[in-house]
């Protein structure tokens, strides 16, 4: 999940993002008026236009929210103030890094508005209403920015290998491996383009036994997650295996 620190006046959006690295700062460029963007350069704008890494962004948002809207609900249903709360606190953070700056907006004013309950009616009525209203708002927002992603010519690196016919051998693949290790190091996010590409290229020809592709697909997720420092750990087993096996 995307970690960021949360900022109660303005929703944040990555910015800075250019060279494609883990190591920038997260910025606040969003408008507060939860404006949707028109445009595709719009929605891209607070993410110095960079697609992919936007793309890979909103996948990991998307791929965490089905079970944070089921706890809040749950915890709605439960009565469950304190650990509703910091549910929703976090959220609305990973809502505003992702650049859904209306589902940000709403996150505050729940935030805000059950902080200040002091009634039990009151509280109740609120309780029926968060989980259903926040799951409304943040399908909308998602199903416009997909439409607006849908618009983009960009080529996946996948898709630009999906036809290879080149087979690698194992000494090749200890080479691309390498340049893998390297992008991770730097904390490079084209890690995860690279990854995919190396994938599509042993989905020709592999080398590599049965278990070895798993352990390569197990290393691409996590990559995808941007966990780099599991796929560090999870590479050089990898490449042990495969100098081996040489």
């Amino acid at each position: 999940m995307v970690n960021s620190k949360d900022n109660d006046e303005q929703p944040p959006a990555a910015k800075g993002l250019d060279t494609m690295t883990t190591t920038h700062k997260v910025g606040t460029e969003l408008s507060v008026s939860g404006v949707k963007p028109t445009t595709l350069a719009e929605l891209l704008s607070p993410f110095a236009g960079n697609e992919a890494f936007y793309r890979r962004l909103i996948a990991i948002f998307e791929k965490n929210l089905s079970l944070q809207l089921l706890d809040i609900k749950q915890l709605a249903a439960q009565r469950n103030m304190s650990e509703l709360l910091v549910l929703i606190h976090t959220l609305k953070g990973t809502a505003g890094t992702t650049g859904l700056a209306s589902l940000h907006l709403a996150l505050h004013d729940w935030e805000r508005k059950l902080t200040e309950l002091d009634t039990t009616t009151e509280a109740t009525r609120c309780y029926a209403n968060v989980g259903q209203h926040i799951a409304d708002i943040a399908h909308a927002e998602l199903a416009h920015i997909h439409a607006l992603l849908a618009t983009s010519a960009l080529e996946s690196p996948l898709a630009k290998t999906e036809q290879s016919t080149e087979t690698l051998s194992l000494v090749q693949l200890t080479d691309e491996l390498d340049v893998l290790h390297q992008h991770l190091l730097r904390g490079n996010l084209n890690a995860v383009d690279y990854c995919q590409a190396l994938q599509a290229k042993l989905a020709v020809n592999s080398p590599l036994a049965n278990d070895l592709t798993i352990d390569l697909t197990i290393l691409c997720d996590t990559i995808e997650e941007l966990n780099f420092d599991d796929a560090l750990i999870r590479l050089s087993a990898l490449a042990a295996t495969i100098k081996s096996q040489g």
